[in-house]
């Protein structure tokens, strides 16, 4: 029950802290879902793969190209992951040099490298001369031609300079064959974009029946269909407008199929990529650290929860109500910004616990003073409280100055204590200031302090 009236700005605290608390709830329980679903975990917890890229040539560049390289190849690579449907993905720089990829939840090294190192160069080539078995030896007449071999290794000679390029393309999208010789069959249906589609139809009209045209992709040729009278007929019908789609078959693999459509889709790589370095992180190690972090969190928790209680009885009872709040609030702004929790920032969160016990604990003992001097319990909480204010203020602000200087300073491990210390302290203070003070000068706690205990503590 109230013993003060509630002014309009208590009625505002009372609706900040209600909204906070209900977002908080709403974020983090609906809908009903798997912890690892709800906040995104590290490579640390989850395991995973981790990949450190340096582009062909970067070492040769002046700075300001070095970082324009990384800056162009990064939003590529991350379009592709994204695509792949690798969640909790991490890329950025590394240095001036480097890019580091963390891919949590990734099983499989060679899909991943496939995926990210295919640099996604897609030609159509004039055929002009086929082989039929990887042993024939065929051998290029002119410097207008090239030799090139298809994924089975039969060579072709074709026109060195291809006919339509991989600018031509709008969209890539997998398909299954239910032609009765290749059902069931994947293969990928390139959508051309309006210039592409004239460019294309005019290259079907200038073919014979019967010439072929190479499809590669990353200088291995993945079709080399032959053009048929059908086909010039329908370029020559559609005129102007070209023709819009195109087909890449021979993929052995829906798996495959899926990653070339991605790589197509996200667009070629600036430079060629090598993974200079690539670590994998066990699934046992993740879901160990997982239970050991967690298991450390509940006890600390339940160790804070129950100590405050004893030591302060109906005060701790305020202080618990608060933790509560505070966790609430830092894992719901993991979920909020997508923050990624690491086994560093599981020990953010520990000391996150402390530190709103030790904001109240400021807060409980110069409320104690001032109910020793013989104020009453309203009195003494509106003077506990300013009192406190500028120490909880100084000391919160510089460990949340800390956390920031680490959060843009630091690496992957230490940038995850940044932010759950940061979330944390910013959310310690909330509860001490609003949630706290409201609860007791608003409320009828106060009064059932044991005056007399705290006399003699």
């Amino acid at each position: 029950m109230a013993h003060a009236h509630m002014t309009r700005s208590d009625w505002l605290r009372l609706a900040v802290v209600a909204i906070v608390a209900i977002v908080a709830l709403v974020l983090l329980f609906y809908p009903p879902r798997p912890m690892d679903e709800v906040i995104r975990l590290g490579l640390d917890l989850q395991g995973g793969i981790r990949l450190l890229l340096e582009p062909e040539g970067i070492q040769e560049l002046p700075s300001d190209r070095k970082l324009a390289t990384l800056d162009s190849i990064i939003p590529i690579l991350a379009d592709r992951i994204d695509q792949f449907g690798l969640a909790n993905a991490e890329i950025k720089r590394l240095g001036t040099e480097r890019i580091l990829i963390n891919l949590p939840g990734a099983e499989d090294p060679a899909e991943a490298r496939k995926l990210i190192g295919q640099t996604a160069v897609l030609t159509f080539h004039k055929v002009v001369e086929a082989g039929t078995d990887p042993t024939d030896e065929l051998t290029a007449r002119s410097v207008l031609h090239t030799l090139m071999r298809n994924r089975e290794g039969v060579p072709f000679i074709v026109e060195r300079e291809p006919v339509l390029r991989g600018s031509a393309l709008e969209d890539a999208a997998v398909r299954i064959s239910r032609q009765l010789a290749t059902a069931g069959d994947p293969y990928i249906e390139l959508q051309l974009n309006a210039d592409g589609a004239r460019q294309f139809g005019a290259v079907m009209r200038s073919m014979d029946a019967g010439d072929r045209l190479a499809i590669v992709l990353d200088d291995a040729i993945y079709s080399a269909p032959v053009i048929t009278e059908d086909i010039k007929q329908a370029a020559e019908a559609a005129g102007a407008r070209g023709i819009e789609t195109a087909q890449i078959s021979n993929i052995p693999s829906q798996e495959e199929a899926n990653r070339l459509a991605i790589v197509l889709r996200t667009g070629a790589l600036p430079v060629a990529v090598t993974i200079v370095q690539e670590d994998t992180v066990g699934p046992t190690l993740g879901s160990d650290s997982i239970r050991r972090g967690m298991i450390t969190i509940i006890a600390g928790f339940l160790i804070i929860l129950v100590y405050m209680l004893l030591y302060y009885r109906v005060l701790g009872i305020v202080a618990d109500i608060a933790l509560v709040l505070n966790m609430l609030i830092v894992f719901a702004a993991l979920v909020l910004f997508r923050a990624t929790l690491t086994l560093p920032g599981i020990a953010g969160i520990i000391l996150t616990i402390g530190m709103t016990v030790d904001a109240n604990v400021i807060i409980f003992e110069r409320i104690k003073e001032e109910m020793r001097t013989g104020k009453s319990p309203l009195a003494s909480v509106r003077a506990g409280f300013e009192k406190s204010l500028s120490t909880l203020l100084d000391a919160n602000i510089t460990t949340v100055l800390t956390a920031v200087v680490l959060l843009f300073a630091g690496t992957g491990p230490v940038k995850g204590f940044a932010i759950t210390l940061m979330i944390g302290v910013i959310g310690s203070l909330f509860c001490a200031l609003v949630a706290t003070r409201l609860l007791l000068e608003k409320t009828n706690l106060s009064h059932h302090v044991p005056v007399k205990r705290i006399a003699e503590t």
